[in-house]
């Protein structure tokens, strides 16, 4: 039973291993950027890769001057995010000077002052004013701080993923200028017509991508799931004689704390798409921590036992 365990979660892991390594062969970093600016610009520019796969050399220039005058808007728009956020991170660090209840009263007398001019041009003035308002003392404060800094990671992670997409559209932009400013038309059509191949093979590449990710964490997660199952059967078969089992469940126990502390509750894309708390994204980090290592550790404990297995046979 225990080798037909072990086979079949080497052979599950080797299968995931697999698909990663096809879907990575043949890209280099360059392939790379273009790959990761097309999905980016998929998903929240889609118009935009539709309009250059249509384009022709004639067309070129209304494209740029459309997509111009897009990324204009956009800029600016950033601009102004980057001031709120900006305004966000200047009033954490001047909080993160109180350490006691004295520093909290010192800053508290200053506060009104001091929130007239910080907050001048904050869209969401009430929001730091009335939430600080609220701290009567130091314990009060230090909830306070832990969630405003919950709330800025969030804003934070939001400025971000503007700003990525918006690169995005300006290194695709800016392909299609150099393009369209060439003075050979034979070779402005050829530089188009492999740019739209790239545009069209990234986007396939794409759907294949997402479809190979998901059979990995399915993969993952049944190998995973053996090994647990695997485990409590032998607990419960025999539960004397298997205490070291008990300790690997400890062990995994202590791996999933000790995730749970180094895990970063930084947001990305996706957790925003889904409206994932920071709080959230340390237990999912605790929870892939404690999940890699006992993976790979599995997996090097099955092939140590293969060798050791095979040498002692040969002797």
């Amino acid at each position: 039973m225990r080798k037909i365990i072990n086979i079949s979660i080497f052979a599950i892991a080797g299968l995931a291993a697999l698909l990663c390594l096809i879907f990575a062969i043949g890209f280099n970093q360059d392939a790379k950027d273009k790959f990761d600016n097309t999905i980016e610009i998929r998903a929240n520019n889609p118009q935009m890769l539709n309009d250059l796969e249509n384009a022709t050399v004639e067309t070129l220039p209304n494209f740029i001057t459309k997509y111009e005058d897009d990324l204009t808007t956009k800029n600016a728009d950033l601009k102004k995010q980057k001031i709120q956020r900006d305004i966000f991170y200047t009033f954490l660090y001047h909080l993160g000077e109180v350490v006691d209840q004295e520093s909290l009263d010192v800053f508290k007398a200053k506060f009104p002052e001091y929130s007239q001019s910080m907050f001048a041009t904050a869209n969401n003035k009430d929001y730091y004013i009335n939430g600080f308002n609220k701290v009567k003392n130091y314990s009060n404060f230090e909830s306070y701080l832990k969630s405003l800094q919950n709330d800025y990671a969030q804003v934070n992670q939001e400025y971000l993923l503007v700003a990525k997409a918006v690169k995005a559209e300006t290194t695709l932009l800016k392909q299609v200028g150099d393009i369209n400013a060439a003075i050979s038309v034979t070779k402005k059509q050829f530089d188009l017509n492999e740019l739209q191949k790239s545009i069209s093979s990234y986007k396939s590449g794409a759907v294949q991508f997402n479809i190979t990710l998901n059979i990995s964490y399915f993969l993952f997660i049944l190998t995973f799931g053996m090994m647990i199952v695997f485990l409590l059967w032998n607990v419960f078969v025999n539960i004397k004689s298997n205490y070291t089992l008990l300790l690997g469940v400890v062990a995994l126990l202590v791996l999933f704390f000790i995730g749970y502390f180094i895990a970063s509750p930084e947001l990305t894309p996706a957790a925003i798409k889904e409206k994932i708390e920071p709080s959230g994204m340390k237990w999912i980090g605790a929870g892939l921590f404690a999940f890699y290592c006992a993976f790979f550790g599995a997996i090097a404990t099955i092939l140590i036992t293969l060798i050791h297995s095979s040498l002692k046979n040969s002797k």
